[in-house]
């Protein structure tokens, strides 16, 4: 039996999780109550230890997901929404209490990527990209049947593709990244510039609202999709230009909209996708989705294999 340990910047969630895929029982620890990491990492270790005892279980392996981690030598530096931002090793401070097994680390989409490989649609494809929408963009890139890394770990940062040319400020520290449109929020910009422009004032709050707006077939709710699938198609097909993927995957709680995103996703891409690529390239919602709330668990499992 493994555990999955995502380390989010509201809570971490620790599952044991069987060969199957099946979670057989897990906990939340708040990161919020931690003012270090190491004092995080004793309550995570202690979390796992009570999980083992309790189902009678020992250890075989920790995956654990973490944004901003890097998979070559297991550190975490400027972690995102973590109070902690100075450079440490997740790694070290897990062997500390789990000297004899397995501990692998990568950053949290690399994690939700392997994840598809093995518990969802990804099960034996060797090239695909895995896209997770939420309140940021992050991505993993397959290729060959293997994560790609690049020079330091970092590769796959689709998120930070500039689609506007001296566009929206992002957190990088550059203009018009393709999170600053397709993410909550960009999203939700997009919504009120739209309103806006129209001369109202929004009806919706969030994404979900701005979904059922479009459900209802809300103009200007409609156009926001309409702006995400044009910023999404044009940005993948580029990458579908050096990867050749056979399948994108889009996961999270933005993609939760389905086919209202993904129908002028898929337009935008064929229409910008390089003609030997056209409509061989499949696009679909992760097959994590169904199991959304425990995906970053068995993501973060599947880093052991």
């Amino acid at each position: 039996m493994r555990f999955g340990v995502d380390i989010g910047g509201t809570n971490v969630r620790v599952g044991l999780v069987d060969r199957a895929g099946n979670i057989v029982d897990h906990d939340v620890v708040r990161c919020s109550l931690y003012e270090t990491a190491a004092d995080l990492v004793l309550t995570i270790a202690y979390t796992i230890l009570r999980l083992a005892k309790v189902n009678g279980v020992k250890a075989s392996g920790i995956g654990i997901g973490c944004p901003n981690a890097c998979p070559l030598d297991g550190t975490v530096e400027n972690a995102t929404n973590l109070k902690f931002k100075q450079k440490f090793s997740l790694k070290e401070l897990f062997h500390q209490y789990f000297p004899d097994i397995p501990v692998m680390v990568d950053n949290d989409a690399n994690a939700a990527a392997l994840g598809e490989m093995v518990y969802g649609k990804g099960r034996g494809l060797s090239d695909y990209v895995f896209v997770t929408l939420g309140t940021g963009v992050g991505s993993g890139i397959v290729s060959g049947g293997k994560l790609v890394y690049g020079l330091n770990g970092q590769a796959g940062e689709i998120g930070h593709m500039i689609v506007e040319p001296d566009g929206r400020d992002c957190g990088c520290g550059r203009k018009g990244c393709l999170e600053r449109y397709v993410a909550a929020e960009g999203a939700f910009q997009t919504y009120v510039e739209l309103c806006k422009a129209a001369g109202h004032s929004p009806l919706a709050n969030d994404c979900r609202g701005i979904s059922d707006l479009a459900q209802a077939g809300d103009a200007q709710a409609c156009q926001t999709y309409e702006i995400m699938g044009r910023c999404l198609g044009m940005a993948l097909a580029n990458v579908a230009c050096v990867t050749a993927p056979s399948h994108i995957f889009v996961f999270g709680g933005v993609a939760q909209a389905g086919e209202l995103l993904l129908e002028p996703f898929r337009r935008h891409f064929n229409r910008n996708l390089l003609y030997c690529y056209r409509n061989q390239i499949k696009i679909e919602l992760s097959g994590l989705m169904s199991n959304q709330h425990n995906a970053a668990i068995l993501g973060a499992a599947a880093l052991l294999g």
